[in-house]
């Protein structure tokens, strides 16, 4: 299949910021992050826990270190400390756990994360592509490449501001099944409250504005220079 060289920057324009936000939203799985969020929401006050302790855990599961959901409050504590419950209601099973939910979540990030990698490689063959066969259009794809990004940060920075709690409940119920709705004094929802999600979310819209500004000053400034030298692109 013969792709149309204008359809390739397009396609650069979708993925580049694909990996940056996988890059970014890994950032939020690191115990650097979450040390750094110790005691910055309200309901970190009720947490009778350690916090370092489980957060650590919790981390360790999600990037592959352990296997183990089932562990306590505490190095020594042998009881479980995330919810896992099976209520019949109405002569039907109902799994409300939170174990099932971390299960979830892992997968959810390793999607990501795999989507970041490949958008990764066919960013940097299509990349090379244009630069061996048409440096002009690789010069314009990167000079414009904030085109679809800044659409994006600001439709979804928009309705994270405006609407935040529905912005939420969208994002789980593409991504997650019915089990990830907790009390409010569960292990999850006071660690990892509704606004730690906002900042969160925040901070990776701004990190992505920052990397899509920088990499069109790149381009002006350099790339442009280095494909053209002191011709007009």
């Amino acid at each position: 299949m013969v792709i149309n060289v204008k359809t390739i920057k397009y396609i650069i324009w979708l993925l580049y910021p694909v990996f940056f936000i996988a890059l970014f939203a890994s950032l939020l799985t690191t115990k650097t992050y979450m040390n750094i969020s110790e005691d910055r929401y309200p309901s970190h006050q009720d947490i009778t826990y350690d916090y370092t302790y489980v957060s650590g855990k919790l981390i360790d599961y999600l990037n592959y270190r352990h296997d183990d959901l089932y562990f306590g409050a505490n190095a020594g504590d042998v009881e479980p400390i995330l919810r896992h419950e099976v209520n019949v209601i109405n002569g039907e099973e109902v799994v409300v756990s939170e174990i099932e939910h971390m299960e979830d979540v892992r997968e959810v990030y390793t999607q990501i994360r795999l989507a970041g990698i490949i958008s990764l490689i066919i960013v940097v063959g299509l990349s090379i592509l244009l630069y061996k066969k048409h440096p002009k259009l690789l010069y314009e794809t990167y000079r414009d490449i904030y085109y679809f990004p800044a659409f994006f940060i600001l439709f979804v920075g928009g309705w994270m501001i405006i609407a935040f709690d529905i912005t939420f409940t969208v994002f789980h119920e593409i991504f997650f099944d019915g089990n990830w709705q907790f009390r409010t004094d569960d292990t999850l929802i006071l660690m990892l409250p509704s606004m730690f999600w906002l900042v969160s979310g925040i901070i990776i819209l701004l990190l992505l504005s920052v990397t899509i500004g920088f990499t069109t000053f790149l381009s002006k400034k350099y790339l442009k220079r280095h494909l053209f030298g002191a011709k007009e692109a």
